[in-house]
């Protein structure tokens, strides 16, 4: 499947959505389309990550097929697109190596990192966390029922130690994970209304996540 093309133009803002996409949902698309208009996001840029030093899963899916289905789930909005700078690196694979990337490619564009508000609390521990939150923007959305007032209380410390640019994006978020939509799949339960119509076709048809994961 083709990729969508990235365009360089001067002074965009752009938003980049990260991810395992394993599967791609809409709870993604919704927070990617939520962020885009509320910071009038120039477009959005859907990374998915490669080895992940974080997360390990024992799904069986490979790096292509995830990239195959952000592009189906991602073909029908133009304001969208992809990049499978993650995808193609070897080994393990860190934020800030795909930040320092898409600023060389970008380098008068002003980035917005779209993620989810927990990850303010698991930041610090990444690779070259303080070069990483002065580098960007943060666009962080909260999930239905989250404990805002912890949220604001960690960005705060964030802003004052690392002088970095967090903004919030309440209730942006659907409450789908990847995980459910793979247990669910295991367990010959129905995903519709959960995934894009052709995430869902292209699953279907080659036999994915049919065996649980496990515990």
């Amino acid at each position: 499947m083709r990729e969508k093309t990235i365009e360089k133009t001067i002074m965009e803002k752009i938003g980049i959505m990260g991810g395992s996409f394993n599967p791609i949902h809409l709870g993604h698309l919704h927070l990617a389309e939520s962020a885009r208009v509320e910071f009038h996001l120039d477009k959005v840029i859907f990374i998915p990550a490669g080895d992940n030093p974080f997360k390990q899963t024992n799904v069986s899916v490979t790096r292509q097929q995830r990239f195959e289905m952000v592009n189906m789930a991602i073909a029908s909005n133009a304001k969208f697109a992809s990049a499978s700078i993650e995808l193609d690196r070897h080994g393990k694979s860190y934020t800030i190596d795909t930040i320092r990337e898409i600023k060389k490619m970008y380098p008068r564009s002003e980035l917005y990192f779209i993620t989810g508000a927990d990850i303010m609390f698991e930041i610090t521990q990444w690779r070259s966390a303080e070069e990483l939150l002065q580098s960007i923007n943060f666009i962080t959305a909260t999930r239905p029922g989250y404990p805002v007032s912890k949220w604001r209380r960690r960005v705060r410390r964030l802003r004052k130690k690392y002088h970095a640019n967090i903004y919030g994006l309440m209730s942006a978020e659907m409450d789908i994970t990847s995980t459910e939509i793979r247990n669910r799949i295991a367990s010959g339960q129905s995903i519709k209304y959960l995934i894009p119509e052709p995430v869902e076709a292209y699953i279907e048809t080659h036999h994915l996540y049919q065996i649980k994961e496990d515990r």
